[in-house]
């Protein structure tokens, strides 16, 4: 609900996890949602969030995940199922079948073991994340080459595409770039793009 209304994602966790009206949401509030969103698919433990966050007890960040994890149960679920997959087949899948080997999964070292757990779930998570900027960087390049666009894809950072356009058609290509990003892959959640244009990189920021 919250993407499908391009709300801020870390302002509506903040305001169901210490239950305040999102206009409510401090400052502080939203930095601990946003740490606990990136923090949990690594499997953050309540020491590794209270180093994180600057004042937070031990005994808050330990409140902090409980709380976090009864309002969106879906997500424990999901790690948990990434988890038994890997432990029943040996490797974990992305969003478009790329496999991740994962031999030790079931070790009997515990903390070889824990580290394979959190591979599977980072695996399935920032693996189908590199799906999905791959096949936008396909279809993107694949649009520029078939419409002859006066623009050259330069490089990929994360989920970022960095272009070279002149400037008289910086806006029409900034409608396609957006028009191919966002329509990549089709998910339950709408994908959003924000397109940047600047003399440099760190202009378009």
């Amino acid at each position: 609900r919250a993407f499908a209304n391009d709300e801020d994602i870390h302002s509506t966790v903040a305001s169901e996890v210490f239950g305040v009206a999102s206009d409510q949401v401090t400052k502080d509030q939203r930095a601990q949602a946003q740490d606990i969103n990136f923090g949990i698919i690594y499997g953050v433990t309540a020491m590794g969030l209270a180093r994180r966050i600057d004042g937070l007890s031990l005994d808050a960040a330990n409140t902090l995940i409980d709380t976090y994890n009864k309002r969106f149960p879906s997500i424990q679920r999901f790690m948990n199922e990434c988890v038994m997959f890997a432990k029943s087949n040996g490797y974990v899948e992305t969003i478009m079948g790329r496999r991740r080997p994962l031999p030790d999964i079931n070790s009997g070292v515990i903390n070889i073991r824990n580290m394979n757990e959190r591979m599977a779930i980072n695996s399935v998570v920032q693996g189908s994340a590199a799906d999905l900027i791959k096949k936008a960087m396909i279809d993107l390049q694949s649009r520029i080459t078939r419409e002859k666009l006066p623009t050259r894809m330069l490089l990929q950072v994360h989920d970022e595409l960095v272009l070279e356009t002149p400037d008289e058609h910086v806006e029409s290509i900034k409608r396609v770039v957006e028009e191919t990003m966002t329509s990549a892959m089709k998910l339950k959640t709408p994908l959003k793009v924000e397109v940047g244009s600047g003399k440099n990189w760190g202009e378009t920021k």
